[in-house]
């Protein structure tokens, strides 16, 4: 194993190992690169297992056998882990070893966490994000507070009519206002 001196090491000459499990190896478990490393991923699995606790019903109460190999996978793609962190987490376990004992409620709890995220986090105009995935016949849309002692809101919403499916695994619109009343403007792709 290729190990690295932590002697000069600082916050910057990590920043490419701060999502990447396998890179906490490179450092001795003493140093404080290791430390930094190890603080960044603990900041990743409580905001993955913390928000979606079903999950650790797949992977063993560590987590691990989710969290690393989705960490490392997600290195591969360069994927942003912003809102849609839990949208791409339902994307690989759609392809990994655990895709036969996904509920859908637990895929339904990580779309609802990404449009928790999307809500406390966005900064525009748009007043909702409403998510939907190509295999799900649900909706599930993410509210921005209105009021300063409210929350946001998450509901899944079941169609009479089906939209047309997103082109990828999910999809997303954002809407003006807090209803659906303005029609389908198409699915947006996930971004990366």
């Amino acid at each position: 194993m290729h190990r690295v001196s932590d002697s000069r090491v600082i916050d910057a000459d990590l920043l490419d190992s701060l999502t990447v499990p396998a890179r906490q190896g490179d450092y001795a478990r003493d140093s404080r690169a290791f430390v930094r490393i190890d603080t960044s991923l603990r900041v990743y699995w409580h905001t993955l297992f913390d928000i979606c606790p079903g999950l650790l019903e797949l992977s063993g109460p560590d987590g691990l056998a989710i969290f690393r190999p989705f960490m490392t996978w997600a290195d591969e793609q360069k994927l942003s882990l912003n809102w849609t962190y839990y949208l791409w987490v339902d994307v690989w376990l759609q392809q990994s070893a655990f895709r036969d004992q996904i509920e859908v409620e637990l895929r339904y709890a990580l779309m609802g966490a990404s449009a928790a995220r999307w809500a406390t986090g966005d900064r525009s105009e748009a007043q909702g994000i409403v998510l939907g995935a190509a295999d799900l016949p649900n909706l599930v849309c993410g509210w921005k507070t209105v009021t300063l002692e409210g929350g946001r809101e998450i509901e899944q919403i079941e169609l009479e009519a089906p939209l047309p499916t997103p082109d990828g695994s999910h999809g997303y619109f954002l809407v003006p206002s807090r209803s659906l009343d303005d029609g389908f403007p198409g699915w947006s792709p996930i971004p990366r």
